[in-house]
């Protein structure tokens, strides 16, 4: 059984960072206390951690509070740039983690609830990206998304 089948497109970002500037990342929305650049360094410091965890390398444990940056806004688009090229390295190498897992290992329950977390924890916080780049004027809505998600 090929795991990755049972996720495919569940690590799919649906191009939210595709073109984001300083300024979009930065943004916060009314009663959202959290930004696009708090949300991309959280995602950063949460798949580090569970990606340790999948590859069975020593970590200690993270408090969800302590993976929340303090910084509201990015004023470097390099910065910005950089984080977004190590969040998709990310992606890319939980892929790569998830072809490796196979039925015959002693420990796929732990490693597929992993990969669980990973994708339940991606899917809300893409949503919240979503929604809050919509309510921005810089994300298609959805009669729109086929039209976008198909042009590179």
């Amino acid at each position: 059984m090929k795991l990755e089948l049972l996720f495919a497109e569940s690590f799919d970002t649906f191009k939210v960072f595709d073109k984001l500037n300083a300024q979009q990342a930065s943004i916060t929305t009314n009663n959202s206390p959290k930004s696009i650049w708090q949300i991309l360094n959280h995602l950063i410091i949460w798949q580090d951690y569970q990606i340790k965890k999948l590859t069975n390398q020593e970590t200690q444990e993270i408090q969800e509070i302590d993976s929340w940056s303090i910084e509201k806004g990015v004023v470097d688009q390099d910065l910005l740039d950089e984080r977004i090229l190590r969040f998709k390295e990310q992606i890319r190498n939980v892929k790569i983690q998830i072809s490796k897992i196979s039925t015959n290992q002693n420990n796929i329950e732990k490693n597929v609830k992993i990969v669980q977390d990973l994708s339940v924890h991606l899917s809300f916080h893409i949503g919240e990206i979503v929604l809050m780049m919509r309510q921005n004027g810089f994300y298609p809505m959805p009669h729109e998304m086929d039209i976008f998600l198909s042009t590179d």
